[in-house]
């Protein structure tokens, strides 16, 4: 028992020690740097204190809420395929995409597959999100296509805004 109050008294004073020697000496506190003589809280100084505090920020741009259109015509909107392929676990062809810098509900994303004059098509909801419309996953199953190279378009449609990504080929074996 007496040993360890004796280990815990060391402990104890090796941790001052310690603390004590992190601590700043008396001569730099009164030397007045800035460190010293800022309030806690503050991580630094301007650099002039007599200029004014700054009135514009850089930001971002904000996204586009497309305007209602005018006379029957659609805002055009760009359309990014992120993923593209055959799925041979499932057998189907997968897409996935979004629209960017557009934020607006009530649009649809559809996938249309052409090989010849064949076609196949999948669509879905378009979804909302912080800076872009996400068209999330389309699906085509393989028993519609036949094996071969296909032309797989996504596109973007609504009331507002429509757009189009150029094809990408998928191969369906």
């Amino acid at each position: 028992m007496l040993s360890s109050r004796r280990a815990g008294t060391l402990a104890a004073c090796a941790s001052l020690a310690l603390l004590a020697g992190c601590s700043s000496s008396t001569d730099e506190a009164s030397s007045g740097s800035p460190l010293s003589t800022a309030p806690p809280g503050t991580y630094g100084t301007p650099l002039d204190p007599s200029a004014p505090d700054p009135t514009e920020v850089a930001t971002d741009p904000a996204p586009s809420t497309v305007p209602a259109p005018t006379g029957g015509a659609r805002a055009d909107a760009t359309v990014q395929i992120t993923y593209y392929g055959w799925n041979p676990d499932s057998s189907v062809v997968e897409v996935g995409g979004f629209v960017p810098f557009l934020v607006e509900e009530g649009g649809t994303c559809t996938l249309t597959l052409t090989q010849g004059g064949a076609s196949a098509t999948a669509s879905r909801e378009a979804t909302p999100n912080v800076t872009s419309t996400a068209c999330g996953e389309l699906v085509v199953p393989g028993d519609q296509l036949a094996p071969g190279t296909w032309d797989a378009v996504l596109a973007y449609e609504s009331e507002r805004s429509a757009g189009s990504t150029e094809p990408v080929e998928v191969q369906v074996p």
